[in-house]
């Protein structure tokens, strides 16, 4: 068929029926971001949806090919025929109207929708009736068109500078029609035009045939009857008529479409009738009539050719019609449209009296269904019957009223809740109470509340509106959806009166001497008043927010998670942030978006997009524009807070882009200056900015030039969310939006402009850092990098002429187009896989929402995602170091050996010159190895994973970290030289009296054995003739003692393998590497909780160092004796020793050329000296010991080695056996040069800063960081504070001090009293922020209320008066509390 044909054409036969969905074209591809030239018929479709949704009044070209052929050859033929006709007959050629009526036939029920709206928004024409394209049936697009709601001024609301608002199919309005005869020579749609544009700008708001491809032949389109509306904006000068009237247009002729020509003479004002002249049964047709006569009216073309003849059969149908001179208008040809169509609108006019029969497009249903004609509404109807018995049950009753008893989970108590939540963080009403009391209070009443609001049974409104949402599948929920929101919309403009309300809110906002109170309580009826979509959507979140576990399966509550992240995917907003109440069900929030992230396996990297400005700036329409969706577009603030909207990423530019879903988040508008006095106004929209800005990934921030005041308003909040956002380690993208900026030039012109914006922007941060106690930073450069070109966009204005009746500005269109390109171009591989799931989004979400309840944002601000950034940083630090020092340290122990093995016969200024030029190698070998860390370092914090970026701000602090670290061991390890040095001196000291005795002893040794060559001697009386020549040898030698030699060997053998090894092994018993800081607490917290021993739990807050210290002695003992741990690394570095002299032995035994020593006594000389030089770096073997070894030996050289490698053997089972029964692992520790405890505590310790309150220690990483903080504070009573007057030990923590109104004094303010809020002024390197959790410091609470007494009496003072709440506390919350506040999974 024709239909069928045409569809295969365009690409669409797939697609047909209702095929196309509305997601389908909001997905981001990249066809979405690609220029718009058409390149083939299949395109063509595409390219005309892309456009449209961009608001681009342009679409309606796409039509036509992309042509090269423009410029035509110089050398064609002017005259030839061929240039002019084979356009004509171009296959390729398609008309608008059969793309649109295409497009509408393939299009699902939602896309219809927006497409007709967008259409209306354009300024065009849009389908009344559609043929079916067989043009045996067609349909009342009534559904498609449920959404145009318009807003105009009729003349009699000019002077009160009312208006009206209606949705369009609803709205009572003259309605004219345009039909036509087989014949005719004037355009109808042409005339339309005219009539339609009088008195503004001219603009083709019909297709006709003299537009690009208007002329093209229509395929399908004949029998579609458009609509479109003439609406006045209250100027006189402008307006054409006085009142809406709403104009019909009939494609094709009568004959070819008489149902709906049958249905239009019906429903219409009057009926235009466009002729030449009326053949046979087009008279029979119009003289059929009877009925509806009086409203005809025949427009004839009068032409000289034939005129007697034609105007012949146009008077006898008239005549039989019996109509009046005044229904027919007859154009002569010296007449031009223009003027023509002023006389139609003259006739318009007076067929528009005040009896005119007016109708609304709803109230045609009835006649279309009485001629035969199918409506597009009719597969809804259970649903609409649903949503209408749902805004029926309103009734009577106020909106307020209403939703107290069918919304009341969203009334006071959530308010409440959330105003107990802010006092909670600020404490500003505590007055005379004791802290610690009046959170427990709060914390009370807040249960209270939370009880009360549990106990809430679904209202009869919210059981069906769950009801409806969770039966239906998509297509259905989205019909329930709508008819719920044209039910809401229609019931609020009639009951509630909102247009009017907006009204007197736009006159006060005109007139600033209006009183602010006034404005500001208008403001807040209207928010009362508001009733849509978005609060049963509010509530339905509350009822899973306060669901318990135990909830009667049969609400099927656990289903709204899925439910609702189902709607997500499917493109509905999501509420964010209650603006009414100004807090997040964080419970529902966090279940829903995990939902989703099941629902896409897991794929849901964010990019994060947020537009802010004042209100009515612009801001929906931006987005809406930028991304063709459908934010809420309003005249008034009816609804508060932030919403946001998932948009998928296309298959073929996810991983350019790399992410899955756009997230966009529309924001209420900030307030305007008047009404900033009111209600911390200005602190609402700062918290609302930067919780906007802190999850969002690009910020577009919408400022007007022309008001300076507002701009200034807007500027310091944004640069007050941005500084935050650096200080927490979040870096925003951050564009600014001039709108209504056009004008070829306005690029240049703004230049200056946008100089004075950075100027304010500087301003204003400055005035920022110094609110957030941040002098440093002077510039808003400081804060992001800011472009002054790249970063600014001008805009033109949206409309192109005077509202309602001007078309969206092309320009505008054109520009955001370009600037969403920019946007995600920009964007493309900016960030790793790791960084923006929505697992993380939550937990950003979660931890700023927290840190914004306080004052002070920054140094409220926590966040796991950056406390175990920071753990991880600190673990690779750790290692680092450790690299560090075991370098250096097998460096130092090389150049110690070096020292010791120079000959004692050496002169010391030789040695001292050893020592010193060692000394001057240690800071190159320090440099390599600061080096090589500093790189590290580096390398790190280019890593896309880990959240690094988010701990950016520590960059310095480890940098500087690695500078502390070289200078340390520097200094160490020069002083180890220096006493290697001092060790070398006394032994030669030592030797030189040693060498002395020896050579005594040596010659009267010699003279024995000589005297007892020639006698014959026992063994016993040989021992007694050496024991007299060995006393009267050593009488002169002092502090000689027996030694025994192998003793001796032994233990310089366990001395040499001990300190060689064991310090590199030790490590890896128990690697804190591995666990971390937090984890080390949390593990030695939880002994010590479950010791239950008052004297440890004073050791460890008083002397913390030694505890620690302890604690891991203990633990290296224990781990050391499972399974013989010890024995093991002993036996293994006994066998690397025994190894490295068995290779010696073997390659001493070797002379020069390779071949094996003589076998004579001189060997054994060379053997040991050869000996000596391969072990110089592993043994230290003195020239005198190798004398002594040599005294007297009567071997020779092979039977000497065969012997050392038998006692080697016989010493390495000695020992193996040795080890295996010694336990004394507390000696082996205590023996070792670098001591294992002391090392990993430097690894776990921090710095050794104690809180100035609680004493609690410091565990920032490395060194010489900047601000010192800890996971979990104390009450300060543990730290041994007490109250002057009553000497009672202070029970509060100093997390809750710090954020309170309370003030302190002590040595350092020299004893005047001063505000917790400002301890930075004494204590400028601490940083302490809110606990995590209200659990998070339970361990402390229970601890003090268990040993009150005891750390009373220990301390000297009173007891703490513990809050009541803190008594319930058990061991297991204790541990749990613990257990969150180090992150412990």
């Amino acid at each position: 068929t024709v239909l069928f044909n045409f569809l295969s054409k365009l690409g669409l036969k797939e697609f047909y029926p209702n095929k196309i969905t509305l997601q389908s074209l909001l997905e981001i591809n990249k066809n979405s971001l690609s220029d718009e030239t058409v390149q083939s018929v299949e395109e063509i479709p595409w390219c005309f949806l892309r456009k449209l949704f961009k608001i681009n009044a342009d679409c309606r070209s796409c039509a036509q090919l992309s042509s090269d052929d423009d410029e035509e050859d110089e050398n064609d033929d002017p005259f030839s025929q061929d240039l002019y006709t084979a356009g004509d007959s171009a296959d390729d050629n398609v008309n608008p109207l059969d793309l649109i009526v295409a497009l509408f036939l393939c299009a699902d029920g939602s896309l219809q929708q927006e497409m007709a709206l967008k259409m209306s928004m354009c300024q065009f024409s849009v389908p009344l009736l559609l043929p079916d394209g067989h043009n045996s049936q067609c349909t009342l697009m009534l559904w498609a068109l449920r959404d145009i709601v318009k807003e105009w001024r009729p003349h009699d609301l000019s002077e009160s500078r009312g208006f009206v608002e209606d949705n369009i199919v609803q709205a009572d309005i003259p309605f004219f029609s345009f039909v036509r005869l087989k014949n005719c020579s004037l355009s109808k749609s042409q005339c339309l035009n005219h009539v339609l544009s009088l008195g503004q700008q001219h603009h083709n708001i019909v297709i006709h045939r003299k537009m690009k491809g208007g002329a093209n032949a229509r395929k399908i389109a004949n029998g579609l009857v458009e609509v479109c509306w003439f609406l006045p904006c209250g100027n006189r000068n402008l307006d054409t008529f006085s009142k809406p009237v709403a104009f019909a247009n009939l494609r094709g002729d009568i004959c070819e479409s008489l149902k709906q020509f049958s249905f239009l003479c019906q429903v219409s004002t009057a009926t235009f009738v466009f002729l030449d002249k009326v053949e046979e049964n087009e008279h029979k047709i119009l003289t059929s009539l009877q009925d509806v006569k009086s409203k005809l009216f025949l427009v004839v073309n009068h032409k000289a050719d034939n005129a007697k003849e034609d105007m012949k059969s146009v008077k006898a149908t008239k005549e039989e019609l019996d109509l009046p001179n005044s229904n027919v208008k007859i154009k002569d040809s010296t007449v031009n449209v223009a003027e023509f169509s002023e006389k139609l609108c003259q006739l318009i006019k007076k067929s528009m009296t005040v009896g005119t029969a007016k109708i609304s497009i709803e109230n045609m249903v009835a006649k279309a269904a009485e001629l035969g004609l199918s409506v597009d509404e009719g597969t809804s109807d259970r649903q609409k019957k649903a949503a209408k018995e749902i805004i029926d049950g309103i009734g009577v009753r106020s909106i307020p009223d209403y939703k107290k008893q069918q919304l009341p989970l969203q009334g006071e108590n959530w308010k409440r809740l959330s105003q107990l939540e802010r006092e909670e963080c600020r404490l500003k009403k505590a007055e005379d109470q004791r802290l610690e009391e009046y959170k427990s209070q709060l914390q009370e009443e807040k249960q209270q509340i939370k009880k009360k609001l549990c106990k809430h049974k679904q209202s009869g409104a919210m059981k069906s509106f769950i009801k409806h949402l969770s039966e239906s599948d998509k297509e259905k929920r989205d019909f329930f959806l709508n008819w719920m929101k044209i039910k809401l919309n229609a019931h609020l403009r009639f009951a509630c009166q909102l247009s009017l309300l907006r009204h007197k809110l736009a006159e006060h906002g005109n007139n600033k001497e209006k009183d602010v109170k006034e404005r500001a309580e208008l403001d807040q009826a209207l928010v009362e008043s508001s009733l849509g979509i978005e609060h049963y959507m509010r509530e339905m979140g509350l009822i899973y927010e306060f669901s318990s576990q135990s909830e009667d399966p049969a609400d099927k509550v656990s289903d709204l998670p899925g439910l609702a992240a189902e709607m997500l995917l499917d493109g509905h907003p999501l509420e964010l942030l209650d603006g009414d109440a100004s807090n997040i069900p964080e419970r529902w929030l966090t279940d829903v978006l995990m939902e989703l992230h099941r629902k896409v396996g897991q794929k849901s990297k964010l990019l994060v997009l947020t537009v802010l400005g004042v209100q009515s700036s612009g801001k929906s329409t931006l987005l809406n524009t930028m991304f063709g969706v459908q934010f809420p577009v309003s005249s008034g603030r009816c609804t508060r807070g932030a919403y946001m909207l998932f948009l998928r990423m296309g298959e073929d530019i996810r991983e350019e882009l790399n992410y899955d879903f756009i997230v966009l988040i529309d924001t209420e508008g900030l307030k305007c200056q008047e009404l900033a006095q009111l209600e911390d106004s200005y602190e609402h929209d700062n918290e609302l900015a930067t919780f906007v800005i802190g999850l969002s990934d690009i910020t577009i921030i919408n400022v007007s030039m022309e008001n300076s005041t507002e701009m200034k308003d807007v500027l310091q909040i944004a640069a007050h969310a941005f500084l935050r956002m650096k200080e927490i380690g979040k870096k925003p993208v951050c564009h600014f939006v001039h709108q209504n900026v056009g004008g070829v030039s306005a690029h240049a012109k703004t230049m200056t402009e946008r100089k004075y914006l950075l100027d304010q922007l500087n301003q204003m941060t400055q005035i920022a850092a110094e609110m957030e106690s941040r002098p440093l930073i002077k510039s808003f450069t400081d804060v992001l990098d800011y472009d002054i070109q790249k970063n600014n966009w001008n805009i033109p204005g949206l409309w192109n002429g005077t509202p309602p009746m001007a078309p969206v500005n092309k320009g505008y269109s054109e520009a955001v187009a370009d600037f969403k390109k920019n946007l995600l171009e920009t964007v493309k591989g900016d960030r790793s896989d790791e960084l923006s799931q929505i697992p993380e989004f939550l937990e950003w979400m979660k931890s700023l929402w927290k840190a914004v309840k306080y004052e002070n944002f920054i140094f409220s601000f926590r966040n796991t995602l950056i406390a175990h950034a920071y753990d991880n940083l600190c673990k690779e630090f750790n290692q680092w170091e450790w690299e560090f020092r075991k370098e250096i340290l097998t460096w130092q122990k090389a150049a110690e050996l070096e020292i010791f093995n120079t000959d004692n016969r050496s002169e010391l200024h030789y040695v001292k010159q050893l020592a010193d030029f060692k000394k001057s190698k240690l800071p190159k070998e320090i440099e390599v190895q600061q080096t090589t860390m500093t790189e590290k370092l580096k390398k790190y914090y280019k890593r896309k994973d880990r959240h690094v970026h988010l701990i950016e701000k520590y960059k310095t602090d480890f940098l500087n970290s690695v500078i502390s670290l070289a200078k340390e061991i520097q200094h160490s390890v020069s002083n180890k030289l220096d006493c290697a040095l001092e060790q070398w001196k006394s032994s030669k000291e030592a030797q030189v009296i040693q060498r002395k005795h020896r050579e005594v002893i040596q010659e009267q040794v010699m003279k024995l054995l000589s005297d007892c060559k020639h006698r014959t001697l026992s063994d016993e009386e040989l021992t007694q003739e050496f024991e007299k020549m060995w006393t009267e040898v050593t009488a002169d030698v002092s502090g000689l003692k027996e030694q025994d030699i192998a003793a001796s060997i032994l233990q310089q053998l366990r001395k040499k393998f001990e300190n060689r090894k064991l310090e590199e092994e030790w490590q890896k018993i128990k690697d804190l590497n591995e666990i971390g800081k937090g984890a080390f607490k949390y593990n030695i917290q939880k002994e010590l909780l479950l010791k239950e021993d008052f004297k440890s739990f004073v050791k460890y807050i008083c002397k913390y160092e030694i505890y620690v210290k302890d604690w891991i002695f203990q633990h290296l003992q224990q781990k050391m004796s499972e399974d013989k741990t010890l024995c093991k690394l002993k036996n293994k570095t006994l066998q690397v020793i025994v190894q490295k002299i068995t290779e010696a032995t073997e390659k001493a035994s070797k002379g020069e050329d390779g071949a094996q020593l003589p076998d004579d006594k001189e060997s054994i000389t060379v053997l040991i000296n050869n000996m000596r030089e391969y072990l110089i770096k592993d043994i230290l073997i003195s020239e005198d010991a190798e004398q002594t070894t040599m005294f007297q030996i009567q071997s020779t050289c092979h039977p000497f080695t065969k012997s050392l490698i038998k006692s080697l053997s016989d010493l390495n089972e000695q020992l193996q056996e040795e080890f295996s029964n010694s336990e004394d692992i507390t000696e082996t520790l205590n023996k070792l040069p670098i001591k294992p405890q002391d090392e990993l505590f430097k690894q776990v310790f921090g710095c050794g800063q104690q809180c100035p309150f609680c004493k609690v220690p410091c565990e920032a990483g490395g060194k010489r960081h900047k601000k010192h903080h800890a996971a979990v504070h104390r009450p300060k009573g543990l730290g041994r504070c007490r109250y002057e007057d009553t000497e009672k030990l202070v029970p509060t923590l100093c997390t809750t001090s710090v954020h309170s109104e309370c003030k302190f004094r002590n040595t350092y303010t020299k004893w005047n009293w001063h505000p917790y809020k400002e301890y930075t002024t004494y204590y400028p390197d601490w940083q302490i922020p809110p606990d995590s959790s209200i659990e998070a410091s339970d361990y402390w609470k229970y601890v003090l209320v268990k040993y009150n007494d005891r750390f009373a009496q220990e301390y000297k003072a009173k007891p703490a008066d513990v809050p009541e709440a803190w008594r319930r506390i058990t061991k297991e919350q204790a541990l749990k509390g613990l257990k969150d506040a180090f992150n412990i999974m």
